[in-house]
């Protein structure tokens, strides 16, 4: 199974997005994150991708219910976890999950580690960011000016989400 981490920004409320937008903008932030995937497959929700600009460098896999209605070149569509841990794997040894909460949400328990920038922010939203759990360990914090990057490590063993 390939290595998977979350990356997110996120408020100190949690929020993540609100109504299908970021609602602040970090060039620092923007720059440490597309560094770190890049060269990378990132998982992502349909919505998410359809609504954000590509990542120079990545192989985007994109979550949806219903894969075969789309068709994008160097874009691979799935509907299952297990299908886009599948994809991960004909890509690399390492996948990145980039939201949207949803996502998150299906993939934290598969997930090895997290990237998660803290970000100043106050705002709400209708998007937020899934709870990591008791079972991720600290490993590294990094200052930006004006926001931190925490980087988690799940303890808990995983098995991969069997078939489709």
């Amino acid at each position: 199974m390939p290595e998977l981490t979350l990356v997110a920004g996120v408020a100190r409320t949690g929020v993540i997005g609100d109504e299908g937008t970021i609602p602040w903008h970090y060039a620092e932030d923007e720059t440490q994150y597309k560094e770190r995937v890049a060269g990378h497959p990132v998982v992502v929700g349909r919505r998410t991708h359809e609504g954000m600009s590509r990542i120079r460098g990545t192989h985007p896999i994109v979550v949806t219910r219903n894969p075969d209605e789309y068709e994008e070149t160097g874009v691979t569509y799935v509907s299952t976890v297990a299908a886009a841990i599948d994809a991960v794997a004909a890509h690399d040894d390492r996948g990145y999950v980039i939201g949207g909460q949803a996502i998150y949400s299906m993939f934290l328990p598969y997930a090895d580690r997290a990237f998660v920038s803290e970000l100043p922010e106050y705002r709400g939203g209708n998007r937020v960011f899934p709870y990591l759990g008791t079972d991720w360990t600290v490993t590294d914090r990094h200052a930006y000016d004006g926001f931190d990057v925490i980087e988690y490590v799940h303890d808990d063993s995983r098995s991969p989400p069997s078939g489709e």
